[in-house]
């Protein structure tokens, strides 16, 4: 069951943004159970709400998608894998035709390697030919026996069984413990009111299987990057940046990234995710010189991409060849969890195309992804894995981002955790953690903790590696303290859905005064990036809307949250700000204003991700 009523919605703003009544001497009302129905978190440091998803706003631009396939034409060529063999086989499901195969291999070096591949000459095939060992992505060309004529393009990948070349056993010291694999399936700008609006089918599935809900998750950063690198290194934004580099050549390949943790476990690794062009590790920086996981999905999404059709959605690549572009990850997970069933395994399969930019064309895959994990079911796949299913964030601009609602949105994503049955009888205390920590606050913090703790699971609590960047956070196997707050979990106050928020008059002077300060820092933050002769100046042009959040005021200071438009193209803002009583300044670190609106297409003068958001380009 929902932990929500879904008519009276949080006392947090879509109630109290219409209301006047409210002064700014009200209180938040009195603490009586961590469970209440309009929130998700309700403790003594933190009043999460839990916003409906259903408001006649959202329905009122919420359309669900049907879906398509990308081709309804019948396969000619079908994949086999044989486990006990484990090797594939390429099966023509029709005869009078002669088709072809193009390896697909990683070509790149240096600063390109992780951008370049090239294809060999296409070599022609038989009936059920086995894969070589080393082939681990195809194109494939069909022609009828009389004519020249390509009928049918098609791509395929294979996770190839490898044999180990770490000295470690799949047993860790010596000793006979069983240890769980782990799967990462991430979809990228998933918030938990989205996912329960545009995915149903999957909504109810999680529910009805007992997978662990976190209701209190909260993002710790702005985008993707940082999100997920504080989940895969324990690292904030400006340590993951500093250590990693990830727009120096080569760092990123010696960043101590979760996966080399588990691989020198003895555990094989595997990460792939689609929008090539966009990827965590690749948009705006250098990605990985060598190949950072045993199965690296990356040559067959840029060979994808490229050689074979698109068809867009609001910019992204949707279908691409004759699959959904995120079909091509799903079925490298499934193929990853087969090819490696008896042995152990770490692997995180990542998908931006249906969920970056269109809000609502999730829907569309929502049964696609039900499939798929019933076909990890079937496979035996839950019985060994503890599997997260994830975002990193919610929406981040666009037209549901611009509701009331829409601050919320961003913060929260879906966090679902499944511990196989052995797991759960095993190490009960560390499953009724997880479950009473459905209702507490936490953060990709303590997910990095819990991934750790993972491969520790006999070491007491007091000897387990903590995230560097939240020495406070922790596993999720043990009980979140009901007095933690946002400072405790990482989270900075921008990004803290903790907070009660009150209404303020817009015509309030120092407001104004705020918002004119904000967008001045704004500008010299692009001055001192040097960017003036690239990006125009920015002005305020309207103050949409101010909140006031009555639990962070201190002496001599109020916080605010402050959404303004400015001049050109009436780009909008979102800023958390701290206005000092005494001296009339605010106090604001300019990578955390939010841009609400897209901007892709007005910033693509510059190429810095943080300078992309301020900056409107001349021309």
């Amino acid at each position: 069951m929902s932990n929500r009523s879904h008519h009276g919605v949080a006392s947090y703003v879509l109630d109290n943004l219409t209301s006047s009544t409210l002064t700014s001497t009200s209180t938040p009302r009195t603490i009586l159970d961590s469970d209440l129905k309009n929130y998700f978190v309700y403790t003594p440091q933190c009043q999460m709400p839990a916003v409906n998803p259903f408001t006649k706003d959202v329905l009122k631009i919420f359309k669900k998608t049907a879906y398509k396939s990308c081709d309804s034409s019948k396969d000619i060529i079908s994949v086999v894998y044989n486990p006990k063999e484990r090797h594939y086989s390429l099966h023509m499901n029709e005869a009078n035709f002669s088709c072809c195969y193009k390896t697909i291999l990683r070509s790149g070096v240096g600063g390109q390697a992780d951008n370049q591949f090239k294809l060999l000459p296409c070599s022609n095939f038989h009936q059920d030919f086995v894969v070589p060992q080393h082939v681990e992505a195809i194109l494939t060309e069909c022609r009828p026996f009389n004519g020249n004529k390509i009928v049918q393009q098609d791509a395929f990948g294979f996770v190839q069984s490898k044999k180990q070349d770490f000295t470690q056993s799949l047993v860790d010291d010596g000793s006979m413990e069983r240890r769980p694999s782990v799967l990462l399936w991430g979809i990228d700008s998933m918030s938990r009111m989205n996912f329960e609006r545009t995915m149903p089918k999957m909504y109810k599935y999680l529910r009805d299987e007992n997978w662990y809900e976190l209701q209190g998750y909260n993002k710790m950063a702005d985008n993707t990057f940082p999100n997920l690198m504080a989940i895969l290194t324990g690292y904030n934004n400006s340590r993951a940046m500093s250590v990693c580099k990830p727009r120096v050549v080569g760092y990123l390949d010696s960043c101590p990234m979760l996966w080399k943790v588990f691989r020198g476990r003895g555990y094989f690794t595997a990460y792939s995710e689609d929008w090539s062009k966009c990827a965590t590790f690749n948009f705006n920086k250098k990605g990985f010189v060598k190949p950072p996981t045993d199965y690296y999905g990356r040559p067959l999404m840029l060979a994808v991409a490229k050689e074979l059709k698109n068809k867009n959605d609001m910019g992204i690549p949707y279908c691409v060849g004759r699959r959904h572009y995120a079909d091509y990850v799903y079925d490298a997970a499934l193929q990853f969890t087969e090819v490696y069933k008896n042995q152990s395994t770490f692997g995180m399969f990542w998908t931006n195309s249906f969920s970056h930019n269109n809000f609502a064309l999730p829907s569309s895959m929502d049964a696609r992804v039900l499939e798929y994990m019933r076909s990890l079911n079937k496979s035996g796949t839950l019985e060994e894995s503890i599997i997260v299913f994830f975002s990193d964030h919610g929406m981040r601009f666009g037209k549901l981002r611009k509701l009331d609602s829409g601050h919320l949105e961003e913060r929260m994503p879906i966090m679902y955790i499944w511990l196989p049955k052995w797991f759960r009888s095993k190490y009960p205390e560390f499953a009724n953690s997880l479950k009473l920590n459905r209702n507490r606050l936490t953060s990709p913090y303590d997910i990095y903790a819990t991934l750790r703790h993972i491969l520790e699971l006999e070491t007491p609590r007091s000897d387990l590696p903590l995230p560097e960047s939240c020495p406070t956070c922790h596993s999720v196997f043990f009980k979140v303290d009901d007095s933690r707050g946002c400072r405790e979990a990482g989270i900075d106050d921008h990004w803290c859905t903790c907070n009660s928020f009150l209404n303020v008059s817009l015509s309030d002077e120092k407001i104004k005064a705020a918002a004119e300060q904000l967008i001045m820092a704004t500008n010299n933050f692009l001055a001192a990036s040097n960017l003036t002769e690239l990006c125009q100046p920015l002005k305020l042009s309207k103050i949409q809307s101010v909140q006031r959040k009555i639990n962070l005021d201190t002496k001599g200071s109020e916080s605010y949250l402050i959404k303004y438009a400015v001049t050109p193209k009436n780009a909008l803002f979102e800023a958390s700000t701290t206005w000092n009583t005494k001296s009339h300044r605010i106090s604001i670190d300019v990578p955390d204003i939010s841009r609400l609106d897209h901007y892709s297409d007005l910033s693509k003068c510059v190429s810095d991700n943080i300078a992309k958001k301020y900056c409107i380009c001349y021309s």
